[in-house]
């Protein structure tokens, strides 16, 4: 006689791999769904008129204190914070995130987020055992932060936009510090379409953004590497100089890094955001 079958009710229930850090970070910027994030240009760099000469801003302190971990939380903080304003991530979370090119402890996060807090950048606040961090300004001034670019005064040339690409691509994990610097500094002056490439001296670079010539140089150097810099050399009439002539060094961003590639962008997202805007109302009258 043949026994029947016992019936197994977890069948089927099995366990999926565990995603990589990546895999993590890649899934939970797809359903932030805005394709890029906006930042205040005086993160990079001060508003001409301001008091003193210099122009150098909250970027610099990244920089000069070496804070590299700090800066990617905080880049990634604001890309993901349309879906972790209203549902926090567990700093272990955070730890995870960051752990895409080297490892990073749930204890290193936490630092990384008191530097930030202690630059004026995040508010860090208690709800029972876990800690909640919230964005401030990104002018480094602790007031109350609003996403940039809502306010039409700040429209145009008040912010820059960063490509999810930066994550997308891996090119956050290929470059060090000097490199995201300069990374930041060429989105933030190439934003506009009148001005498509770079063009400050070398031996500005401190007066203008707070770092040195080597660091630039180094910044460049990594982006090249990655593939995301071009440059052309053009001479131009200087009758100053012994030769009549002097040359200008262009840089630009390669694509999907270009101002053209983040004007594109940024036409698709308001597309997009008018689409479900108009679906989201029309749901809304059809459940009247």
């Amino acid at each position: 006689m043949q026994r029947a079958k016992t019936f197994d009710p977890f069948e089927g229930i099995d366990d999926v791999p565990e995603p990589s850090p990546a895999e993590t970070r890649t899934a939970l910027l797809k359903k932030a769904k805005r394709g890029f994030v906006p930042f205040r240009k005086e993160f990079v760099q001060k508003r001409r008129g301001e008091r003193g000469a210099d122009r150098e801003s909250v970027l610099s302190d990244f920089v000069t204190s070496r804070q590299r971990r700090a800066l990617d939380s905080l880049l990634l903080l604001h890309a993901l914070w349309p879906i972790v304003e209203n549902d926090p991530l567990d700093i272990r979370t955070w730890a995870r995130l960051l752990s895409v090119s080297e490892p990073c402890t749930p204890n290193a996060a936490s630092k990384a987020f008191a530097v930030l807090d202690e630059f004026g950048l995040v508010k860090r606040e208690q709800e029972g055992r876990r800690t909640v961090v919230s964005p401030l300004m990104e002018t480094g001034s602790g007031e109350p932060w609003n996403r940039a670019g809502e306010d039409p005064e700040e429209a145009g040339p008040g912010f820059f936009v960063l490509p999810h690409d930066y994550w997308a691509s891996s090119l956050s994990d290929r470059l060090a510090l000097p490199g995201k610097a300069m990374l930041l500094v060429l989105l933030h002056d190439t934003q506009s379409p009148d001005t498509p490439t770079f063009t400050v001296p070398l031996e500005r670079m401190a007066q203008y953004y707070g770092f040195s010539e080597r660091t630039a140089e180094r910044g460049y150097r990594e982006l090249e590497q990655a593939g995301v810099l071009l440059k052309r050399v053009q001479k131009i009439v200087d009758h100053r100089h012994p030769a009549g002539r002097r040359e200008v060094h262009h840089r630009a961003l390669a694509s999907p890094f270009g101002t053209h590639d983040r004007m594109v962008l940024q036409g698709k997202t308001r597309k997009a955001v008018r689409i479900r805007a108009a679906q989201a109302a029309a749901a809304l009258g059809g459940a009247r």
